[in-house]
């Protein structure tokens, strides 16, 4: 399979141009076991990304990559993040992970489509060196967990308001997750869910299972989280991020209905209350007469909290065009032509929640309930 890109800006492109062959004796990893990523879906490769890298391997490099089951992909760019559009493959080695991962961005499960189990072993090459090195030294961004870093609990927790468009005010609130303690947060949102007398939470990212293993660790430390969870105001939704796939679309159907039969504040998360947080609140924005300056607003809010990143700058241009904008199309389901500045949200809004199995009565009453 040959990987085929976007449009990407006229600097990335020329940028990506500039690129080595591959050397002699250039790196490589041989006959490696994989394991399916159950929370996302994609293939996990067995190697930390540490010992990737100590091979001779280097974000930015374009990889080819051999399955004993005969699939093959070529020209893959390896990055430390997800820099690539929505619907495109890349190798990650994302900071936190403990290991390499190859899958779709945002996209469907390459572990399942092409039938890879427990005996499949991969093999990466070089491609080319360096070819995407420019894109990932553009995109590369990271954030501390160090709460002292940052200007406000608010910030750090990437908590607030969502204040778009004809939502009633305080109404819905977005962030990082109050019970997955792996970005150190978890406390501190359970402690802003309080304080803003949040009374129903959907989580995007765990199921059942797992949250009463996060009841089990030591470092626990979410009780209104669990108060809410005990009292049946919490919905587990488990959702990962194939973001066009019938699983999704059921659970979107049935976040939808939960509100329907919930009252709120109500509080979105997922792990980071970025990227499945930001897909369901560009979708609740969007029925309740947002804009497009305001759907991309609210989404780069998250970059500025956790990355520092100002208006204005390249990285929040090429971040908007790359990400933002492109996860816009991707929601809605524009064509490349379309106007975004000019877009009817609403309607395309309304069109999607019809399409995952919602009536008209049931949207009407969910952007009753939500607006002004």
């Amino acid at each position: 399979m040959k990987k085929t890109y976007l449009l990407l800006p006229a600097f990335l492109v020329s940028a990506a141009l500039v690129s080595c062959s591959p050397k002699e004796n250039s790196p490589s990893l041989v006959d490696y076991s994989i394991h399916h990523d159950d929370e996302f879906g994609g293939a996990y490769i067995d190697i930390s990304i540490a010992s990737f890298n100590e091979l001779g391997f280097k974000f930015g490099d374009s990889l080819n990559l051999s399955f004993s089951n005969d699939v093959k992909y070529e020209d893959i760019g390896y990055y430390s993040g997800y820099y690539v559009p929505a619907g495109q493959e890349l190798v990650v080695g994302y900071p936190g992970y403990d290991y390499i991962k190859f899958c779709i961005n945002y996209g469907e499960d390459v572990y399942k489509m092409n039938a890879f189990d427990e005996k499949t072993e991969v093999t990466i090459t070089l491609n080319e060196e360096g070819k995407y090195k420019d894109i990932e030294e553009t995109l590369s961004i990271s954030y501390s967990d160090d709460i002292s870093k940052y200007p406000s609990k608010e910030e750090f927790a990437n908590f607030r308001a969502v204040k778009v468009g004809n939502l009633k005010e305080n109404l819905i609130y977005r962030g990082a997750s109050p019970i997955d303690n792996r970005r150190k947060r978890a406390s501190t949102v359970d402690d802003l869910l309080e304080e803003n007398e949040v009374n129903y939470v959907i989580d995007l990212a765990d199921g059942r299972s797992t949250v009463d293993g996060f009841y089990a660790k030591e470092d626990f430390n979410s009780p209104y989280f669990k108060s809410l969870d005990e009292d049946g105001k919490v919905a587990l939704l488990s959702m990962g991020a194939a973001y066009k796939s019938e699983d999704f679309s059921g659970k979107m159907k049935s976040l939808f209905l939960s509100i329907l039969g919930n009252d709120g504040r109500y509080y979105i998360h997922c792990l980071e209350g970025k990227d499945r947080t930001g897909f369901v609140c560009m979708v609740i924005e969007a029925l309740c007469g947002a804009t497009y300056d305001e759907l991309v607003e609210d989404y780069f809010i998250t970059y500025h909290n956790y990355y520092g990143i100002e208006k204005g700058s390249k990285k929040y241009e090429t971040i908007k065009e790359l990400h933002i904008d492109a996860m816009i199309r991707y929601v809605f389901s524009f064509e490349k032509s379309t106007n975004l500045l000019t877009a009817n949200y609403h309607s395309k809004a309304n069109a999607y929640l019809l399409s995952i199995g919602l009536t008209q009565e049931e949207i009407n009453q969910v952007q009753a309930k939500l607006s002004k």
